[in-house]
């Protein structure tokens, strides 16, 4: 569960980096939306239309990296299991060898 979690982070604190630096690097607020209008119309034939854009901003990346980071400090609960592994017998114990 701790790798999970810890990898989990690491995807995701990448995925982030890359979506916003290759969105742009806007350093403004996340916009997902934007009006296309033409200026060479007039005010009267003016049309403007909604468009799907990704421009990620900081609070974007700002909040993948506090998810990213929180993802990490989770790992942490999880503690490392001490025990063999149960592949076979163990080759330090001497009390199968007579």
């Amino acid at each position: 569960m701790q790798r999970l979690l810890r990898t989990s982070a690491l995807i995701l604190a990448v995925g982030g980096g890359a979506l916003w630096f290759f969105g742009g690097m806007n350093t403004g607020s996340s916009q997902w939306t934007e009006r296309d209008q033409n200026p060479f119309l007039t005010e009267s034939t003016a049309a403007s239309e909604p468009r799907f854009v990704i421009r990620p901003g900081i609070g974007f990346l700002a909040g993948t990296f506090a998810l990213s980071g929180a993802l990490a400090l989770a790992s942490r609960g999880f503690a490392r299991s001490d025990r063999p592994r149960s592949d076979g017998p163990d080759p330090s114990d001497d009390s199968t060898t007579g």
